[in-house]
């Protein structure tokens, strides 16, 4: 089994940092952060999705967490 080595760049990453040499000026870079941003935005929202489908939580649910919470600082 291999093992991750911490501190290393995997081939995606080093593609990634590599086609930074092609933008010329800030407002390419700002619009590829951007991207990245949005594209990180994205994942993270499926996964939440996922987990809440999974996971039978709602609204409701969240509600019902703060209320608890609340209750509990309040004590």
């Amino acid at each position: 089994m291999q093992h991750a080595v911490p501190n290393k760049l995997n081939a995606s990453q080093l593609n990634l940092i590599k086609s930074f040499q092609f933008l010329h000026n800030e407002k390419q870079l700002k619009e590829m952060d951007s991207l990245i941003n949005f594209y990180l935005e994205k994942k993270l929202d499926d996964a939440i999705e996922k987990a809440e489908f999974q996971n039978g939580y709602s609204a409701s649910v969240y509600e019902q967490w703060l209320t608890t919470q609340n209750d509990k600082s309040k004590q």
